[in-house]
């Protein structure tokens, strides 16, 4: 096999596996998220007058929380066709293996006219 060829495949394999480890380092969800929603559990403040009227069950609370921070996701979640949400695993590898696999095509072929 072509060193080339090599190089281009070892380009791509390595796009692979930063997209993949990225997306595990950043908690492994299916769509890419800027903001995540969540719940916490918050202790019940003693003055609250909710809490005097047994509002909240035992000593605690939960309350929904946004915080801002990146999931790197499996699939892209785009609201219009340029979108920051676009960015995920299988937009960035499948753009890295058909680019290598092109560039791989167009070497052989010009390997084959007898030009390189």
């Amino acid at each position: 096999m072509n060193k080339r060829i090599q190089l281009i495949l070892a380009i791509a394999f390595a796009v692979t596996i930063a997209a993949i480890v990225l997306w595990q380092a950043t908690g492994g969800d299916y769509y890419t998220k800027f903001q995540v929603v969540g719940e916490m559990t918050k202790d019940v403040a003693r003055d609250d007058p909710l809490a005097a009227a047994g509002f909240y069950e035992g000593d605690a609370k939960t309350e929904t929380v946004v915080r801002d921070e990146f999931h790197f996701g499996l699939l892209p979640t785009p609201s219009k066709l340029l979108d920051k949400h676009l960015f995920s695993v299988t937009s960035t590898v499948i753009p890295a293996w058909f680019l290598a696999f092109g560039s791989i095509w167009f070497l052989r072929r010009r390997e084959m006219s007898g030009v390189g």
